[in-house]
């Protein structure tokens, strides 16, 4: 990791929309970071006062832990698991009617189990992260590392719609050395508009 990657920080571009300058500063350097997020649902576009992101043990290590920053007064808090576990980006999810408080809700990250090989759910109290996670839930299968995600309020699917458009996916997947061959109705990998629409019942409708 360290002969492929850099060090990754955290920094924030201030623009000025009456002069039309772009400042930037560095918020946080201490050790490797990646994938920041907010609450979007309570300060997207505005002012903010917390980050949760990935974070290393190292400024030239993979992400592996959950940081919470405070752009307020430049103190992290973090929680790191073992080393054989990665956790992937942070997800904010607001707690049910929460509308006040810009930390009041739960992070939701992807964990990769490099040991066993396995996958899972962590969610932690998104006001105090040190203590771990509040929740583990084991997926069942392993995800790569790295998986970028959000978090849907409204993302309900039913367990056959995720099984049609699970096997979509792995049939895109292994064809996926064929993507500059690809058309506009899919035909370069292999699939019909019609494969699409069994999938994902009412996209072209």
């Amino acid at each position: 990791f360290k002969m492929g990657s850099g060090p990754k920080s955290l920094w924030r571009y201030t623009a000025n929309t009456q002069t039309g300058t772009v400042t930037k500063e560095c918020l946080f350097d201490s050790a490797s970071c990646a994938f920041g997020v907010i609450n979007t649902d309570a300060v997207s576009a505005q002012e903010h006062q917390f980050i949760f992101m990935c974070v290393a043990s190292s400024k030239d290590g993979p992400p592996q832990g959950v940081a919470r920053f405070d752009c307020r007064t430049g103190s992290i808090s973090q929680w790191m698991p073992a080393k054989h576990e990665f956790c992937g980006e942070p997800m904010f999810a607001p707690r049910e009617g929460s509308f006040e408080e810009e930390d009041d809700g739960y992070i939701l990250t992807v964990m990769l189990d490099g040991k066993r090989r396995e996958s899972h759910l962590l969610v932690f109290d998104a006001k105090n992260i040190s203590p771990g996670p509040i929740s583990r839930v084991p997926l069942g299968t392993l995800f790569p590392h790295g998986l970028h995600g959000c978090f849907a309020r409204d993302a309900t699917w039913p367990s056959d719609t995720i099984e049609r458009r699970s096997k979509l996916a792995d049939k895109m997947e292994s064809r996926g050395n064929m993507w500059n061959e690809v058309k506009s109705d899919f035909s370069g990998l292999g699939l019909r508009l019609d494969d699409i629409e069994e999938y994902f019942p009412g996209w072209f409708s």
